[in-house]
Formats: structure tokens, C-alpha cells, sequence
């Protein structure tokens, strides 16, 4: 059902996921130039200066998140569910390596002198990868559950 533990979880990974695109999760920069990088584009602190857009990174963002939501719906067929959850893990964990990858290339290419200061939001995939790993964990529950209830008719 839709009610289950399981789906308040997976509910709390989609908006966390969404905030990524919302909220800085890395400043980069050197004494000159300062950047603030989120999921969606990488935006330049000066004034007069164009935003530029991270298209794979967003891409791979929105599709967590659509996952999580699409994953809420699958109730009625649980293995279903737990591979969609076992594929978003893997979709986190693609959101956090590229989040990384891609502070430390603007890093590079900022030039000597830069640093990398990550925010709040770069915890934000693991604590999804938390979350649904509790969701897995509750709807394979349920599926057990289920399972044996239809053992003893």
C-alpha cells in the first residue's frame, strides 16, 4: 500500500534529490574567480558573468528523483520495487561521483591557487543511498510477509 513506511522514505530521497538542483553543494575558486556549483548549472559570483549548464549531471539528477517518485506508485508489484530501488541506489551513487568529479574539474580548471569548499547538499546522495536502502529493506519485509501468508492457505 501507499501508506507504508517504505514510501515516506522514498518520498524524502525524491525531495532531497530535488534540492540538488536548488542548493549549492560546492564553492570553488581562487582569489579571483568563485564559483557556486549545483546539480543543474555552474554559476559564477561575479556579476556580468553567464551561468553554464551541467547538462549530465542534471540529467542523471532528474532521473533519481523521477525514480523515487515513479518507485512510490510500484506498490502493487514488489519485486518491481525493489529493482527500481536497487537501480536508484546505483543512480545516487552516479549523482555523488559526478558531483565530485565535477568540483574538482572546475577546480582544475579555475588554475593553481583554487580550492574546493563543499556544502550541506554534498551529503545529500548519501543520505539518499540511506533512505533507500531502508525502503528496500521495508518493502523486502512486506514481500516476505506476503509470501509466507500465502504458505500457510
Amino acid at each position: 500500500m501507499i501508506q507504508r513506511i517504505q514510501s515516506v522514505y522514498l518520498f524524502v530521497a525524491a525531495a532531497l534529490t530535488f534540492c540538488l538542483f536548488a542548493i549549492p553543494y560546492a564553492a570553488v575558486g581562487n582569489l579571483l574567480m568563485k564559483f557556486k556549483v549545483t546539480a543543474w548549472s555552474l554559476s559564477p559570483m561575479l556579476p556580468g558573468m553567464k551561468d553554464t549548464t551541467m547538462l549530465p549531471l542534471a540529467v542523471i539528477t532528474l532521473c533519481a528523483a523521477l525514480l523515487c517518485v515513479i518507485t512510490i506508485f510500484l506498490f502493487k508489484n514488489r519485486t518491481r520495487q525493489m529493482k527500481t530501488v536497487r537501480l536508484n541506489i546505483v543512480f545516487q551513487a552516479i549523482v555523488l561521483i559526478g558531483m565530485v568529479a565535477y568540483a574538482f574539474g572546475i577546480k582544475h580548471s579555475v588554475g593553481m591557487g583554487s580550492s574546493i569548499s563543499p556544502k550541506f547538499a554534498m551529503i545529500l546522495p548519501i543520505i539518499n543511498i540511506v533512505l533507500l536502502i531502508l525502503a528496500y529493506r521495508g518493502i523486502k519485509a512486506d514481500d516476505d510477509l506476503v509470501k509466507s501468508a500465502d504458505r500457510l492457505r
